[in-house]
C-alpha cells in the first residue's frame, strides 16, 4: 500500500489516490476524446520511434491533405535522455500544419488507423504516453496529467462522480499492467469503500 492517502502500489508502480478519488460522470471522460491532447505532438521512446519508422508505408497511406507523408518530417531531431522511457532516450512527433504529425483532419490518429487497416491491435505501433493519456507514468508513479482540466471535458475530472478515473481509463491501465493488475486495482477501490462504510457506521 502506497502511504500517499488511498495510493496503492501494483506491479512496481504506485497509482496515486487520485486515480481513485476523482472521476467523470457517467457518460463523459475519455470516451470523448477531443484530440486536443495531440495538438503539440508527444514523447516517445527511441524503440517506438524506430518501430512507427518500420511501417511508414503503412501508416503513410493512411494520412490525409493536412499531413506530411515522409517519414523524415514525422519526428524532431533532438533526442533526450529521459528515464521514464524503457531505452532510456525520447524524442518528440513533429508538429506540422499546428498538429501533430500523426493527427489527421479529423482528430485521428494515423499510426492507429493505419494497425487496425492492417489487422493489427489499434494501439499496435501506438507509442505508450499517446494511449495512457490523461493517464501519465512519471518516476514510476501513475497519476492523472492535468494539462486539459478545465479545458477539455473528455480530461477534467471532478470529486464527484459517477466512473472513478482509474475505471473509466480502463484498456488503457490494462495495457500498461495486464488484467490482473487491472484487478488488483479493482480490489483496492472496493476496500477503500468499505473501510469508508465502516467508518460512516462507527459515527
Amino acid at each position: 500500500m502506497s502511504r500517499e492517502e488511498g495510493g496503492v502500489t501494483v506491479k512496481g508502480l504506485t497509482f496515486r489516490g487520485e486515480l481513485f478519488r476523482k472521476g467523470f460522470a457517467a457518460g463523459h471522460g475519455p470516451c470523448r476524446c477531443s484530440s486536443s491532447c495531440c495538438l503539440s505532438g508527444v514523447f516517445l521512446d527511441l524503440r517506438e520511434r524506430n518501430r512507427i519508422l518500420e511501417h511508414a508505408g503503412s501508416i503513410a497511406r493512411q494520412m490525409d491533405q493536412t499531413q506530411d507523408r515522409r517519414p523524415d518530417r514525422w519526428f524532431d531531431t533532438e533526442e533526450r535522455a529521459d528515464r521514464d522511457f524503457p531505452s532510456g532516450r525520447c524524442v518528440g512527433t513533429g508538429v506540422i500544419n499546428d498538429k501533430c504529425a500523426f493527427l489527421d483532419c479529423f482528430g485521428r490518429c494515423s499510426i492507429q488507423v493505419a494497425s487496425v487497416a492492417e489487422g493489427l491491435d489499434r494501439w499496435a505501433w501506438k507509442p505508450l504516453y499517446c494511449i495512457l493519456f490523461p493517464i501519465e507514468v512519471s518516476g514510476g508513479v501513475v497519476d492523472f496529467d492535468d494539462m486539459l482540466q478545465e479545458d477539455e471535458a473528455c480530461c477534467t475530472v471532478s470529486s464527484r462522480f459517477d466512473v472513478p478515473l482509474f475505471r473509466a481509463c480502463r484498456e488503457e491501465i490494462i495495457h500498461l499492467v495486464g488484467e490482473d493488475g487491472y484487478q488488483e486495482l479493482e480490489d483496492h477501490y472496493a476496500r477503500m469503500h468499505q473501510e469508508s462504510r465502516q467508518k460512516q457506521a462507527v459515527r
